[in-house]
């Protein structure tokens, strides 16, 4: 396995090493007010990364054991340049001496952050003034260097956890996959110039790391041994960790997290036991429940489990019962039944911990005299309930249920429903980190997440990646390192 070895540079600082009212001093006090500068931070990146430790001015060295740096640049700054720090701290930088002795003791409490605008530059031996940030930006993008939204595009041995946010042109945008990093990039007039809405997590040998700032960001990205750009081919593979299941979306990712082929477990368990001789037999209709009950029985082998869970085609899970117990006799199956006039169905559902199957046996409903006298006649009406769009035969049977038209919705069902498989086809291991109107929002139990869910633009929460999630009534952790990632799961999985 690939080990890649990651350090921040933690210095202790004071400030009254770099502030001095000596006219020879490379670094002094200065008010004047700067701007934040991403541009600064990407220049200070490609200096470093050109320079590494053993070949940048010492902050003790004479001026004859000095160091030249190297340039990487198609320009020079003219000194003197006002920059400031993130604690807003503003300093007057004489000469590339003193750029070098604070760029040697920055640390993740303290580091530059912005710089005072018009400055000079010199280019091709011509002088070049400088006024704002996006000059700035087109000047380090002219020399052939990656701007931030390039190096957040870039996986390096570590991959961004999403959803993130980005702040383009004066508005907050979320981003929750690759994919949508991608289109974000490709839309038209996109220049780049993009900040990130700290912190972040990504993904660094197996684990969650956070990422508190513009300057943590780039020293990891420097201190990565190997870059690693990988397609946006959606291939999954999974990985066996401490946590569970781990998926990638495709090889690469998985390889630049530091696994390799050898390390491929299934993305989901193989089916190897066998439910057989299933039967589902409706008792007569009670008038006063406008229900009735339904007798259960089957023969089940390869199979370490000793629980079964039953649900239907309409209201989803039923309960969980021993296979011991077979044959097993529910109570109160409701007569106004979802979907075709007078067909319901029972769906059995067993899963160890290496093995699951399914089986399926359909029933006619019988006929019931009392609660609502209805039609049978198939006009589908739907409302929304629960959480998910719900669809009756017909108005009379959602009558019936207590809706009235002033309910009826359109019943064009989302491609997942995240509110009626939640907490039954999947489960979700909390706490979570949910995004919503702005903020971070600790979230501990299914009935919380609910709270932040609109099922009329959302498919399902924006949720901090990565999440720990089993389906039914498996064993098995899977963890899922983006929505897509989660979302592709529940299309594929054998839910009702």
């Amino acid at each position: 396995m690939r080990i890649i070895k990651l350090f921040f540079v933690f210095v202790a600082f004071s400030a009254a090493t770099f502030y001095s009212c000596s006219d020879s001093s490379p670094i002094d006090n200065e008010t004047n007010a700067s701007q934040k500068s991403v541009s600064l931070r990407t220049t200070i990146f490609e200096l470093v990364k050109a320079n590494p430790p053993g070949n940048r001015p010492a902050n003790s060295a004479t001026k004859a054991s000095r160091l030249t740096p190297v340039n990487p640049f198609c320009f020079e700054f003219v000194y003197p340049i006002v920059m400031s720090y993130n604690n807003g701290t503003a300093v007057t930088i004489a000469s590339s001496e003193g750029l070098w002795q604070i760029i040697n003791n920055e640390s993740p409490a303290l580091f530059l952050d912005g710089v005072v605008f018009p400055f000079e530059i010199v280019q091709n031996n011509t002088s070049q003034t400088i006024n704002s940030e996006s000059e700035f930006a087109a000047l380090i993008d002219n020399c052939g260097f990656n701007n931030l939204y390039d190096e957040i595009h870039s996986t390096y041995c570590f991959d961004i956890i999403f959803p993130i946010n980005l702040a383009y042109d004066g508005q907050v945008v979320t981003i929750n996959s690759e994919e949508e990093l991608l289109i974000f990039g490709d839309a038209p007039g996109f220049n780049g110039q993009i900040q990130v809405v700290f912190p972040i997590s990504v993904h660094f040998e197996n684990q969650t790391v956070v990422i508190n700032s513009i300057y943590e960001f780039y020293q990891m990205a420097i201190n990565c041994t190997n870059d690693c750009i990988c397609t946006q081919e959606y291939a999954p593979v999974c990985v066996q960790t401490n946590n569970g299941i781990m998926e990638f979306g495709n090889m690469c990712y998985a390889i630049c997290a530091g696994y390799s082929q050898s390390d491929l477990v299934p993305c989901n368990p193989v089916q190897t036991c066998n439910i057989s001789n299933l039967t589902a037999v409706p008792g007569e209709c009670d008038p006063m429940t406008n229900s009735y009950s339904v007798t259960i029985n089957f023969s089940v082998s390869d199979t370490s489990a000793t629980q079964f869970e039953v649900s239907n085609g309409g209201i989803g899970p039923i309960g969980t019962y021993a296979i011991a117990s077979l044959p097993i006799t529910i109570d109160n199956f409701p007569a106004s039944v979802l979907g075709a006039p007078n067909l319901n169905m029972v769906i059995i559902t067993i899963a160890g911990n290496n093995d699951s199957c399914t089986a399926t046996q359909s029933f006619t409903i019988p006929t019931c005299s009392g609660g609502c006298n209805c039609p049978t006649d198939y006009n589908p009406v739907c409302v929304y309930s629960g959480g998910a769009i719900v669809t009756y035969t017909n108005a009379c049977l959602a009558q019936c249920d207590g809706f009235t038209p002033n309910d009826f919705v359109s019943c064009g069902t989302p491609s997942i429903n995240f509110m009626s498989q939640l907490g039954t086809c999947y489960h979700i291991f909390y706490p979570v980190t949910v995004q919503y109107q702005g903020a971070l929002v600790t979230v501990n139990s299914d009935a919380e997440l609910v709270q932040y869910y609109n099922p009329v633009t959302q498919t399902m929460p924006i949720m901090n990646y990565p999440i720990a999630v089993s389906w039914g009534l498996q064993a098995a952790t899977f963890t899922y390192s983006n929505q897509a990632a989660f979302e592709a799961a529940i299309l594929s999985a054998n839910c009702p």
